[in-house]
């Protein structure tokens, strides 16, 4: 039999050891290398703040009038030393009501029972007895533009605050209570009647008289009978105020150039830039974003009654369009993002409030978009009467806002010789 010779066993591994020595001597085993030899180690984190003057494109300001007092979930009763305020509010009658079997007329009212539920939480109390009044309005007003100097815009209240006619109902609180319900001192048919016939109009005023009274109002309803037309028993029927609004002195100051948010109308702030190119001369282009945030330093309280009381919660929003085109129309987005509370006591202490946009940098960084526009929002807008500013690319640079980068620039992947 002819074929190639087979090697034996131990000349085969031999030869085999013999060709892993030769390639060993061809190559540098990367573990063998000291530490600070090793590639990428070099790439040394680094965490970066700038001013918001110091970075390109940043533009901010504040807008208002997302949630006037007429579309907020609450009222103000107010008789402090800072702060007087009224709930405005109409009740237009129906002229029927719809029973089980059918539609009736209304012939008469009786038995009419005004309920204001009061948030004890939000209101303030000094001394009782505290004397709730209701009072009709002899000038009617417009829910969105009535305040306290005027019923509606261009025309002014013969007397600020409202145009008062009759007392209507009173009730005297001597102890803090979870509502305040009273009875009307007139006859209710009568002015059922009227306000029947005039869809409401004028309305009525509610307004407290004690010493440093501060009541915070969710709800009002009315209860009433009304015997229908053919019947002899009447029918319990509840209704709550077709339109209302509250309104305050002194009225809340205009917008500088801090960025407010808060308060009622409500104020939001908006802003742009441009995410640099680079940051201490290192491209940030494939650079890992490890953490970035925008830093706003709180300003001092905002003149009493305007100060907030209790939390304010913040969240930060993506603007679609760019905010000094379209103001507050600007349309905006969600952003993956938790919400912000802003504590009174901590931002009267001057603790900074700082939003996560780490996801948004590193976005901007990977696709080129480097223009960033944020909006900062109370959540829901309108959550209170006061409000909080905080510093702007105006103001000194010690209360500007901040964008702070932490980040770790891409790895030198140099062979050593």
């Amino acid at each position: 039999m002819t074929g190639s010779p087979r090697l034996s066993a131990p000349v085969f591994i031999v030869a085999a050891l013999a060709s892993v020595a030769v390639l060993s001597a061809c190559i540098e085993e990367p573990l063998a290398l000291d530490a600070d030899q090793a590639p990428g180690a070099s790439a040394e984190t680094r965490d970066v703040t700038l001013l918001a003057s110091e970075l390109p494109g940043w533009r901010d300001t504040t807008y208002t009038g997302f949630v006037l007092p007429s579309q907020s979930t609450f009222r103000l009763v107010a008789n402090t030393a800072d702060l007087s305020a009224r709930i405005l509010a109409a009740f237009d009658v129906p002229d029927t009501v719809r029973t089980f079997a059918d539609t009736l007329p209304a012939q008469s009212y009786d038995s009419v029972r005004i309920r204001m539920a009061i948030d004890t939480v939000d209101s303030r109390f000094t001394t009782f007895p505290v004397t709730v009044r209701m009072v009709s309005l002899t000038r009617g007003f417009e829910q969105d533009s009535a305040t306290w100097s005027q019923a509606r815009a261009g025309e002014p209240w013969t007397t600020p605050g409202g145009d008062l006619g009759v007392q209507l109902a009173s009730s005297e609180m001597t102890a803090v209570a979870d509502s305040v319900v009273f009875t009307l001192d007139v006859d209710e048919d009568s002015l059922f009647k009227a306000w029947r016939a005039d869809d409401g109009e004028p309305g009525f005023a509610i307004l407290v008289e004690g010493p440093e009274t501060h009541l915070n109002v969710r709800s009002i309803t009315f209860r009433y009978e009304a015997l229908l037309e053919g019947r002899e028993v009447p029918v319990n029927l509840t209704n709550a105020p077709t339109s209302g609004t509250f309104i305050h002195d002194p009225p809340q100051p205009p917008t500088g150039l801090a960025l407010r948010i808060g308060g009622l109308p409500a104020s939001r702030f908006y802003l742009e830039l441009d995410i640099p190119d680079d940051l201490q001369g290192i491209p940030l282009l494939n650079a890992v974003i490890n953490h970035a945030e925008i830093v706003f330093e709180p300003l001092d309280p905002p003149d009493a009654p305007f100060p907030l009381e209790d939390v304010l919660v913040s969240r930060q929003v993506k603007l679609l369009a760019d905010p000094f085109i379209y103001y507050e129309k600007t349309p905006i987005g969600t952003a993956p993002l938790t919400t912000v509370p802003l504590g009174a006591d901590t931002l009267a202490a001057g603790r900074p409030a700082r939003y996560d946009v780490t996801l948004l940098v590193l976005n901007a960084v990977r696709t080129g978009e480097s223009k960033l526009r944020i909006g900062i929002r109370g959540d829901p807008d309108g959550q209170t009467f006061g409000f909080w500013e905080f510093g702007s690319v105006e103001s000194a640079a010690d209360v500007q806002p901040k964008l702070r980068i932490v980040f770790t620039p891409p790895p030198d992947f140099e062979v050593p010789g």
